[in-house]
């Protein structure tokens, strides 16, 4: 009775705080060498709750004893008893035989099994427990597990109540956040609950319908009241009334519904019923000034239109514009046929009158002084046209698509000097040297005939466009992929703002044509479309009343296609 007495005052304040001084008072009222109080699983497993002294909650020996014990008994784990019985000495020696009582109590509904084990040794027998001991046992037992059984539901009870209060917090937050949701919301918002009274609204919902009281104060209004005093705003305020009540009455979500105002304002309502649980609790109402959409609406048909008809003249314009540019091109193609045909009947005349004045030249009577000098004017004249008349049928096949290139390496080095020393003998005559520089390396894929022309044609130009005495340098270098021949003047230069069109067909520099110096303005047209058919191309730059630098980039490989 001392140790129920004992337990029970112990463990009314703080069960698990004063288990191990109940163990301690227990363990003297019995004469016990130790006593555990442990929980026991249905598989048999056990768990130290306390122990006294705190080295038997740890003592393995023990413990898979008293462990082997539930495990032979489950009957008194389902029903409640006690148990003695002696365990053997440790394996090895060095320790007694250990007597052990088992206390269960008689389980409880949800009260988890409790065992309480006392132990006893002796150098001689060890001590036996009385009937009223093991009793006594079990009521301790009892206690203990009742007691705990207590602590646990008041620390689920307290866990309970911490999370209630935690729940309520949040839904206090929840509630604020939602309120000043509402507050700040730019669309008129209007809750009512399911007996149509007023629980929130906004102070946009006041201002888009002119109510002059604050939201605060028609909380906890009807709604019927709101519904008298909003409806004047509409232009048709008994249609207002029927459409939001068939709205409630279906209880249906509803949106993009439109009402004009009598003001001249359209206003969109959206409504929505609130539900909780599938159970209707009120109605949300949203509302919006759509005015300014609807007047963008029409801003944007009328943009789509204008940008329709828009669409319309741009295809009518580049309908003349493909309509002009066939014209263009038929034109170009008739004067493209017209040159060819123009060069070819040219040719035959040219080549009689050289041939005559050949014939005279050469009679077996001679000629006079005088008529030998009008032979070298119609010989020299004669040539220059035929030189023209070669490059117009030139262009012509180009432009027609019908010059074939012979392509084969090209060696550039040898290409300039070939061509350099062709030129030689004119520039000499005009006291002017060329000087080439070309490092050796690899060929070109080339019409060796035709890059030739691209360089007598430049070479020539340099040569006739620099002052008497001048110098002409010509030089080619490896760039990547490409080679890059320059020809260089010391002329007239050509002015900036006729760069651009110095490679067109006829066209000549201005200060040329002042100057007048010869030529055709075919030359150049010429360069450039060869050097484009090797997969090329060609630029210049001048500065005028110094020299003229036109320079040729060529790839060592032409791209495909470019054989004719």
């Amino acid at each position: 009775m001392a140790a129920e007495l004992a337990a029970t005052r112990l463990l009314r304040d703080d069960p698990p705080a004063a288990l191990p001084a109940v163990l301690q008072r227990v363990a003297g009222c019995f004469s016990a060498r130790a006593a555990l109080a442990l929980q026991c699983t249905a598989a048999g497993q056990l768990g130290v709750l306390a122990a006294y002294p705190r080295q038997a909650g740890t003592d393995p020996a023990l413990l898979a004893g008293i462990g082997a014990l539930v495990r032979k008994h489950p009957e008194l784990a389902a029903s409640g008893g006690s148990l003695q019985a002696r365990l053997a000495a440790k394996p090895g020696g060095g320790r007694h035989p250990v007597t052990v009582l088992l206390a269960w109590p008689e389980p409880a509904p949800g009260q988890p099994p409790c065992v309480l084990a006392l132990t006893g040794d002796a150098p001689g027998d060890a001590p036996s427990w009385s009937r009223p001991a093991e009793s006594a046992a079990r009521a301790v037992a009892s206690i203990v597990a009742a007691h705990l059984q207590h602590a646990r539901q008041e620390q689920e009870r307290t866990s309970l109540l911490a999370a209630e209060q935690r729940a309520r917090h949040g839904l206090a937050d929840q509630t604020q956040r939602l309120q000043s949701l509402i507050a700040a919301a730019i669309p008129g918002v209007l809750f009512t609950d399911e007996h149509g009274m007023i629980t929130q609204l906004n102070q946009s919902f006041c201002d888009l319908f002119g109510i002059a009281e604050e939201p605060g104060q028609l909380a906890g209004t009807p709604v019927t009241g709101l519904v008298r005093e909003i409806k004047k705003v509409f232009s048709d305020p008994a249609e207002f009334v029927r459409r939001t009540g068939e709205a409630a009455a279906r209880r249906q979500p509803a949106s993009g519904e439109q009402m004009a105002c009598s003001d001249g304002r359209t206003l969109e309502c959206d409504y929505w019923p609130v539900l909780a649980d599938g159970h209707y609790r009120g109605d949300l109402w949203l509302a919006w000034d759509m005015s300014d959409r609807t007047a963008l609406a029409q801003q944007r048909e009328r943009a789509i239109e204008a940008e329709l008809a828009a669409r319309e003249l741009a295809e009518l314009a580049q309908q003349q514009l493909e309509e002009q540019n066939r014209r263009l091109q038929q034109a170009a193609s008739a004067k493209t046929q017209y040159l060819a045909a123009a060069s070819h009947e040219l040719g035959t005349p040219l080549t009689s009158i050289v041939a005559f004045t050949d014939l005279i030249r050469h009679d077996p009577g001679g000629i006079s002084a005088d008529v030998g000098q009008a032979l070298d004017v119609i010989e020299r004249n004669a040539e220059q046209l035929r030189h023209m008349v070669g490059e117009l049928s030139l262009l012509s096949r180009i432009e027609a698509g019908i010059l074939p290139l012979n392509l084969a390496p090209v060696s550039v080095p040898a290409l300039i000097d070939q061509a350099a020393r062709s030129a030689s003998a004119g520039a000499a005559r005009r006291g002017s040297t060329i000087e080439v520089s070309a490092p050796d390396g690899p060929p070109v894929q080339g019409d060796r005939h035709r890059l030739r022309q691209v360089l007598d044609n430049l070479i020539a130009n340099a040569v006739k466009f620099s002052d008497p005495g001048g110098r002409v340098r010509v030089s080619a270098s490896r760039d990547g992929p490409w080679w890059r021949i320059e020809v260089e003047d010391s002329g007239i230069g050509i002015p900036a703002a006729e760069l651009g069109t110095i490679f067109g067909r006829f066209s000549r520099a201005s200060n040329a044509r002042i100057a007048g110096l010869p030529g055709t303005g075919l030359g150049l047209s010429i360069v450039k479309a060869i050097t484009e058919m090797h997969g090329g191309r060609v630029e210049a730059r001048s500065t005028p009343g110094k020299q003229t630098v036109f320079r040729v980039c060529l790839p060592v490989r032409p791209p495909p296609g470019a054989a004719g």
